[in-house]
Order: structure tokens, then C-alpha cells, then sequence
């Protein structure tokens, strides 16, 4: 994911995710991160994979070398699809919808919620062979 900085041509302006300056239209540097919170909006091919911008590649380098050492909660990317799902819905769903409209299973709606409440292993990364 943290493959060669793509520095765009033209455009609006932007912001540094990582100083929060303003950038030029066209100085922006962005780059891709491993982001368990990210669920994209369209296409679920992308989850997990957040689009970076920065004011320049070493603050790219910065926010690629952040996100690595971030652990990758599985659990987490499910409540982020999750979350997404329930924002365009103004009443609730029931299980079937649910997994129709996230692509999870049961079981992992299940390990989702007991990552929010802080209950049980995560399913991978530290504590995922305890318990």
C-alpha cells in the first residue's frame, strides 16, 4: 500500500492529513495507507485502503510509516461497514438486511458488536489466540 506517491495535476485545494496545511491545486501528494477504521463509500474492493494527501513526500512517508504501525483490526473495518450501512438508514434493520447490505455474515455482525463493547478476542492481531 505504501507504493509510489501520486502527485496530482490540477484541481481544488486540499489539506495535509498530516500538518493540516493548505496545499496548492496540483502540489498535493497522495498515497494509499492500511486503515481498519475505512470502509470506502462505493467500492468494497477498497475497504480497508485509505487515500492519503499530504503537502509533500515526507510527510507522506510520515503518515504511511504511522499507519503501518497501527494495528489492522479485522473487527473494526466490520463496524466501519456496519456503520456506514446504518448512516443511510434513518430506522434500524434487521439481521438479514443488514448482512445483505454489508456482506458480512452473522458471526462477524456479532464479532463486530463484541469489538465495540470491548468483549472477547479480536479475530486477528494481539489477543486474537487468547481466550
Amino acid at each position: 500500500m505504501d507504493g509510489d506517491p501520486l502527485v496530482e495535476d490540477a484541481g481544488p485545494r486540499a489539506f495535509c492529513d498530516l500538518c493540516r496545511a493548505s496545499i496548492a491545486p496540483g502540489q498535493a501528494v497522495h498515497g494509499q495507507v492500511r486503515d481498519s477504521s475505512f470502509a470506502h463509500p462505493v467500492d468494497p474492493q477498497q475497504d480497508g485502503n485509505r487515500m492519503v494527501t499530504s503537502c509533500c513526500v515526507d510527510h507522506l512517508a510520515e503518515l504511511q510509516r504511522q499507519f503501518r504501525e497501527r494495528p489492522f483490526v479485522t473487527e473494526e473495518l466490520w463496524v466501519a461497514k456496519i456503520d456506514q450501512v446504518m448512516q443511510r438508514h434513518h430506522v434500524g434493520l434487521s439481521n438479514e438486511q443488514l448482512v445483505r447490505e454489508t456482506g458480512l455474515n452473522l458471526l462477524q455482525l456479532e464479532a463486530a458488536a463484541r469489538w465495540c463493547l470491548g468483549v472477547g478476542p479480536p479475530v486477528d492481531g494481539p489477543g486474537a489466540d487468547e481466550g
